[in-house]
């Protein structure tokens, strides 16, 4: 990619070299398990997983967001359950560092950078999902605690962590102000855990957690009573550029491994390569790769410039999303029969790309929040 400067291009080739020796061999067997090779972890921080983007103050590595561009997306290429992980365990240790108090970076922040420890963000609930405003667990004062009640579903990591950060209401009659962002330390408040199966991304946990009258220390809210929302918000296009970006990265899989069907295999006395109608489908496979980067890369650079990057982040989500699902579906028709069978990556590029379209914001909320910063006018209320 001739975007990328040449230390950008350096950290890209590391990681890939990384990634295709120590991980690639290992998501064949996770997938069938359902697994994660947590192993691998530690020497992930040192390309800057995890901790990159806490400050260099707070113990972290302070790299620019296109550089997690680049860490995105190739992990996105490995194996969509590394990247979903990632996301998590990059997404929190930030927040802590953005909006955290100095008490709780000193007690949070150790643990989760050195990989002793591991997060999840709990914000999506059964009837709350797109509806942020709308979520319904409860958090009451009690003396020094506060007492949560509520569900949270579709929670990545939360049967394999044991701090995270929970969005719960003080007070539901003031919508989106009395959402208050909790840190929740398992040691000290109980909950509950349950799996969900799910069809993408399986080397990666989906919960739904349940919390009965879960005391949390009052000293453990997160950026301020009725400031919840504000606070997941300054991670809103972190999570939508690492999405992006990791839907590049499934993209560019599809891509290799429809360039390495087509040139290995014959039919009809030639290679499948020779056929116009499948240069026709690898050529749009890298079309779609290649425009998306361009608009991942460029919302990584208006972070970086210190802009808000809202429109780019969501325009980059909408589109890499879709793009990658389409890809997907192309590389599958690629290797016709196949691509259907488990033992194929294009099978689980297939089944991986679909979830790009939903989790931070689906594909229809990246448009109706574009149309409402281009027009003036919101669908949502």
């Amino acid at each position: 990619m001739t975007i990328l400067t040449d230390d950008e291009r350096d950290l890209q080739n590391a990681v890939r070299e990384f990634l295709s020796k120590k991980v690639t061999p290992l998501v064949a067997e996770h997938e069938r398990n359902r697994t994660f090779p947590w192993e691998v972890l530690p020497a992930l921080h040192e390309f800057g997983y995890v901790r990159g983007l806490v400050d260099s103050k707070d113990g972290g590595d302070e790299i620019s967001y296109s550089q997690l561009a680049i860490l995105m997306e190739e992990a996105g290429r490995c194996w969509g359950s590394l990247r979903t992980t990632l996301n998590i365990l990059t997404i929190v240790p930030y927040l802590i560092s953005q909006v955290g108090s100095p008490e709780q970076k000193a007690r949070f922040l150790p643990p989760l950078l050195a990989g002793d420890r591991r997060a999840w963000f709990a914000m999506t609930e059964p009837d709350a999902g797109s509806d942020a405003a709308a979520l319904r667990t409860t958090a009451r004062l009690d003396g020094d605690h506060y007492v949560l009640s509520g569900s949270k579903i579709y929670i990545t990591n939360a049967s394999h962590a044991d701090i995270g950060i929970v969005m719960a209401t003080v007070d539901r009659s003031a919508g989106a102000k009395g959402i208050t962002a909790f840190l929740v330390d398992r040691t000290e408040s109980d909950y509950q855990v349950h799996d969900i199966p799910h069809m993408p991304v399986r080397g990666t946990s989906s919960c739904e957690l349940v919390f009965t009258e879960m005391r949390v220390p009052r000293e453990n809210v997160l950026g301020g009573v009725g400031r919840g929302l504000s606070a997941a918000m300054k991670a809103i296009n972190v999570g939508r550029l690492n999405m992006s970006m990791g839907a590049v990265g499934l993209s560019q899989a599809a891509l290799e491994e429809s360039i390495k069907f087509v040139t290995t295999r014959q039919q009809f006395g030639k290679q499948l390569a020779e056929f116009q109608l499948i240069q026709e489908m690898v050529v749009e496979i890298a079309t779609l790769t290649e425009t998306s980067r361009l608009l991942g890369m460029n919302a990584a650079r208006v972070l970086d410039n210190g802009e808000p990057g809202r429109m780019e982040c969501s325009m980059a989500k909408y589109y890499c999303g879709e793009s990658a699902n389409k890809a997907a579906s192309l590389a599958l028709q690629v290797h016709g029969g196949a691509g259907l069978m488990e033992e194929s990556p294009v099978e689980r590029i297939f089944r991986d790309a679909r979830e790009a379209t939903i989790p931070e914001g689906t594909s229809q909320i990246q448009i109706l929040q574009m149309g409402r910063d281009l027009l003036g006018v919101s669908a949502l209320r």
